[in-house]
């Protein structure tokens, strides 16, 4: 303890106890927790180093482990996604179900932006209402995380931060999805790609674009040739403001993949709106594997990620942390899955035909 003694003591934050004692935040959170994985040495260890330093754990986080109510959280944040977002209630539908099977209950409440999804989490962990929480749609630098983390709270993350480091998630290789789709168009003939980006505060968002981009650079197509435009939000009306100004453009993009099925749906109506062919004329690629894109004219090209076995696999890595499981050890990722249908085809025009259309199209 020769080292700690210099340090000034006081109100100290989990992350500079743990920092302190060359140890990461989570075993730290859980040998004072009380929780069984971790060894009798290190537990000893960051107990003598807590009285010394005067550390006490987050007191919310001790009053949630004072006994199990049988229920989880998940608060969803206002317009990331929209509320009637199909994936969401996709996802929803698996969680309720994996909790239903385990006779656990969900509850669900809603926030203006993630700061004040914060206060929602403090308010439910004073009133003792759940036993962790879910977080959906990850934000690069997220304060939610920040906070559980902090107080030592379980939870699951659908998503990553930029640092996935030492809490439960899971995720799917958007990276990988994208520089696919570009691949996939490229290999088609397509020299003029676009991309329809959700908003980059998004972690998922800042990944698919990373995967684009990649998958351009691969392909040897200018940057030029592939603008990139970002929804402000994930509807089917920004996607089709979007695609009309990309078709617009004195160089339209052939081919346009959109960061959720819902923005290519949107594209859809901006594609047609000026009498083109989406498959034939424009390739449009969506990504989410949404039900209705089988049901579209035409049907959607898309990569399905599974919400609701995504939902309910989150559900269970829960409750396995609730139980005790170190959050460290929950982490996955998996491959989304290219659904290749009939919105994607080789350009029958080529980026200046298809400018001349559009124009006489727009005119008439």
């Amino acid at each position: 303890m020769d080292d700690q003694v210099a340090l000034k003591k006081g109100k100290l934050t989990l992350k500079e106890f743990s920092e302190t004692l060359g140890l990461s935040k989570s075993t730290v959170s859980r040998a004072l927790g009380g929780y069984s994985d971790v060894s009798a040495k290190t537990r000893a260890k960051i107990e003598t180093a807590a009285r010394d330093l005067g550390y006490a754990p987050d007191p919310l986080a001790r009053g949630l482990k004072r006994g199990r109510v049988e229920s989880v959280g998940i608060v969803i944040v206002r317009g990331t996604p929209a509320l009637y977002d199909p994936f969401l209630s996709e996802f929803l539908d698996g969680v309720s179900r994996s909790l239903n099977a385990r006779n656990r209950d969900l509850l669900v409440s809603t926030a203006g932006s993630t700061q004040e999804a914060v206060d929602v989490y403090r308010r439910l962990i004073e009133a003792r209402k759940v036993d962790g929480f879910i977080l959906s749609r990850t934000e690069t630098h997220d304060p939610r995380i920040e906070f559980l983390r902090e107080a030592g709270v379980p939870f699951v993350a659908h998503g990553r931060t930029d640092a996935p480091d030492d809490y439960a998630w899971f995720d799917i290789d958007n990276e990988a999805a994208f520089f696919e789709a570009v691949k996939l168009a490229a290999q088609q003939g397509h020299r003029n790609i676009a991309h329809i980006a959700a908003p980059p505060h998004m972690n998922f968002a800042r990944l698919r674009l990373k995967g684009f981009l990649r998958g351009i650079t691969a392909a040897g197509i200018a940057s030029a040739a592939a603008p990139v435009h970002t929804a402000p939000s994930l509807d089917i009306e920004s996607g089709e403001e979007i695609a009309r100004r990309l078709l617009q453009l004195p160089d339209p993009p052939t081919t346009i993949v959109c960061a959720v099925d819902l923005l290519a749906v949107g594209a859809y109506t901006a594609v047609k709106s000026f009498g083109l062919s989406v498959g034939r004329d424009v390739t449009i690629i969506g990504y989410d594997g949404l039900p209705f894109g089988g049901y579209i004219e035409p049907q959607l090209t898309t990569f399905d990620q599974s919400g609701g076995d995504h939902g309910a696999q989150v559900a269970d890595m829960l409750l396995d942390v609730i139980e005790g499981a170190d959050p460290a050890t929950r982490q996955v990722m998996k491959q989304a899955k290219l659904l290749k249908r009939a919105s994607d085809g080789p350009p029958a025009l080529t980026s200046r035909d298809l400018a001349r259309l559009v124009a006489g199209n727009a005119a008439s």
